[in-house]
């Protein structure tokens, strides 16, 4: 019985081996391809970042030696209003499709606004394709809604703090904004304009002040909103934010002072970028998006 199953176990072990094989020849001899180069790049590319200030006649070229279908889909900041515009797709020579695209500037620069959507290049009779993502603006990196603290969001008081976990999830190429909601109540009516929190970085500074602990101004409110949305740009090591980085939240007002926090989030931004960023504290507007086939 012992030689028999050595002779079924060997048996199924060339079975599997020839089937790997096989799918590593499969692979290594196919000889279709789709490929998409960025007009400034050298090497094949697999997404277009959209610059903040948009752009006119970008170009992408598609070399293939296939036919090709293309068509693309974009997720618009409001309904009617492209903000990625496909001019032309030309053949070049055989094999050789460029593509011509206008991008519009994210308006206001200092919001948080995310847009994307995608170029899609396939040839199905042979079961090939090329998904292209299209990006401009901010990547959320994570978000704490402190949905487990009792009123739905952190509230300190007095000298409390509260300092965040470590998010390992930050990327060192990037330089990273924070956003939160931050508003007050009080039964203090001499504060109600003088309400302060510091946003302490360890492992990090913040950009451009150089400072560990950034103040920022809090309005009297009953919830999260636009009006008490804040961000900040920060930067750890004097280059970029380490994935030791942590923000610790304290208020120097007294006791009779509630400093509510909700929505803490970080969002990544290419370096090539940061030149088109402003340094305000304070937006209005996050932008809302929709979704349509063009």
């Amino acid at each position: 019985m012992r030689t028999k199953a050595i002779i079924i176990t060997a048996s199924a072990l060339s079975v599997f081996l020839f089937s790997c094989q096989q799918k590593e020849e499969q692979t290594v001899l196919r000889s279709e391809y789709i490929k998409v180069y960025d007009n400034d790049a050298p090497k094949p590319v697999d997404n277009i970042q959209i610059p903040f200030d948009g752009v006119q006649d970008g170009k992408i070229h598609v070399l293939s030696n296939v036919d090709l279908e293309w068509r693309y889909f974009v997720n618009q900041t409001t309904p009617g209003n492209d903000w990625l515009t496909i001019k032309s797709v030309e053949l070049e020579a055989p094999g050789h499709l460029v593509v011509t695209y206008d991008a519009a500037s994210i308006l206001a620069l200092n919001s948080l606004e995310r847009r994307e959507g995608h170029l899609t290049f396939s040839c199905p009779s042979v079961s090939l394709g090329k998904f292209l993502p299209v990006r401009q603006g901010y990547q959320n990196q994570f978000l704490e809604e402190f949905s487990d603290f009792e009123g739905g969001c952190l509230t300190i008081t007095g000298n409390e703090t509260f300092t965040t976990e470590k998010y390992p999830v930050l990327n060192l190429d990037y330089f990273d904004y924070i956003s939160f909601n931050a508003w007050a109540t009080t039964d203090n009516p001499f504060l109600g304009k003088n309400i302060t929190l510091d946003v302490t970085v360890s492992g990090g500074k913040f950009y451009d002040t150089g400072l560990l602990t950034y103040r920022v101004n809090v309005p009297l409110g009953l919830g999260a909103d636009k009006s008490n949305l804040k961000y900040l740009l920060v930067v750890g090591n004097g280059k970029h934010m380490s994935p030791d980085t942590q923000f610790t939240f304290s208020v120097a007002n007294d006791d009779r002072v509630y400093v509510h926090i909700d929505n803490f989030a970080a969002y990544k931004v290419t370096e090539a970028e940061m030149g088109e960023l402003f340094e305000d504290e304070e937006f209005d507007d996050e932008g809302e998006e929709g979704g349509d086939w063009i």
